[in-house]
């Protein structure tokens, strides 16, 4: 996906950095947080740091996020590997008592993940005169609950109270992390919050609508083609939550269309839109019915797509009365006005709802509300 604009926003992270805060980015999946961690790196020498990128989903244990963290070093191009370098040869005289140098993969094997850790954020702390380090971690809510599934519940407050002692004690490295499902929502979930107190919230919004037809606009020029002002209205209006993923999608469906040298009018904006809730797009929304499928336990899972599925049918969205008999009606353990809270506070903080000033919850997106309807809803 493009990076586009984001000037204001990547401004503020640069002020929270230097500032010597360590951040928590909010925001639902689609809406560039991985592009912008990687503008981050990228630009992080210009501002004086130095900066890696850790996609830990997938993994399930301690050591495969440290082993993940010191491959990024590695690679870091200005001092990475000499870092490295330099930290085998602290591990083998701290842990050997000889300065004899070995590959740090070999010091992780044989000691327990937390001292490894421990002398690698020491050793990136050390170099106070340098650049500090950067950690952008994507995906952290992730590979918690991978955590959560090989040791249980305890293994989240373990790890997140972990990191915020090394924050603490680790002045000069500083930390972001993201990831498609929110951390406070998880940390809220398994009552560990306070591990997260030290974090600077920063929310990442949607596209405004000057910034979005400016979008459109420049994914029309690089295509050769002109986007006519009525054709970028039926796309903010129709799109209704202004995700850069999907504009970039539609503009360039749409420009297909018209081909080089082409206009991009408000028919094929209309077409653009309808063909992407066509079969052959299904990829560009599964990761919606996934990200529930995947991260949500029963009776859990079930209750947010009975809450969804109220939704959607109704273009003008559900009131929580509506919502609440929805639930129990579906049978098993009666919900209560805290459960639908939860659910509800899920389903805001992931993306797929916004509630309005009469109370009423409905689809974030529009058009995630008719894929909804048409591949979800039975």
């Amino acid at each position: 996906m493009t990076c586009f604009d984001r000037t204001q926003e990547t401004a503020n992270l640069w002020r929270h950095f230097n500032e010597g805060r360590n951040l928590l980015m909010l925001a639902p999946r689609r809406i560039g947080k991985t592009v912008l961690l990687n503008r981050l790196r990228d630009g992080a020498a210009e501002q004086g740091f130095r900066a890696i990128v850790l996609d830990v989903e997938g993994f399930r244990e301690e050591k495969d996020f440290f082993r993940q963290c010191c491959a990024a070093i590695q690679e870091e191009l200005s001092t990475g590997a000499s870092v490295m370098v330099a930290l085998g040869e602290r591990l083998s005289r701290v842990l050997h008592g000889k300065a004899e140098g070995g590959d740090w993969r070999q010091w992780l094997l044989q000691t327990d993940w937390r001292e490894f850790a421990d002398h690698l954020l020491a050793h990136l702390d050390d170099h106070a005169d340098g650049p500090p380090w950067l950690i952008l971690v994507d995906e952290l809510p992730v590979f918690l609950q991978g955590l959560q599934y090989r040791d249980g519940d305890r293994a989240i407050g373990d790890f997140l109270y972990w990191l915020r002692n090394m924050r603490q004690k680790y002045r000069h490295v500083r930390w972001l992390y993201t990831g498609s499902i929110g951390l406070d929502s998880i940390a809220r979930r398994h009552s560990v919050e306070g591990a997260l107190n030290d974090l600077e919230p920063f929310p990442l919004s949607p596209f405004d609508p000057p910034t979005a037809r400016g979008f459109l606009s420049d994914i029309a020029r690089r295509r050769g083609c002109l986007l006519e002002e009525a054709a970028g209205e039926i796309i903010l209006r129709r799109l209704g939550w202004l995700s850069p993923y999907y504009l970039e999608k539609i503009a360039e469906d749409a420009c297909a269309q018209a081909g080089p040298g082409g206009v991009l009018d408000s028919a094929r904006a209309d077409a653009a839109m309808d063909n992407m809730l066509d079969l052959s797009k299904r990829t560009y929304w599964s990761t919606w019915r996934e990200h529930l499928d995947r991260n949500f336990p029963e009776p859990e899972r079930s209750r947010l797509y009975s809450v969804l599925e109220t939704v959607a049918r109704d273009e003008t969205g559900a009131a929580g009365d509506t919502l609440l008999s929805t639930l129990s009606r579906g049978g098993g353990e009666p919900v209560g006005q805290a459960e639908l809270r939860k659910l509800l506070d899920t389903l805001l903080t992931d993306g797929y709802l916004e509630v309005n000033d009469e109370h009423r919850y409905r689809f974030r997106m529009n058009l995630l509300r008719e894929w909804w309807l048409r591949y979800v809803v039975l």
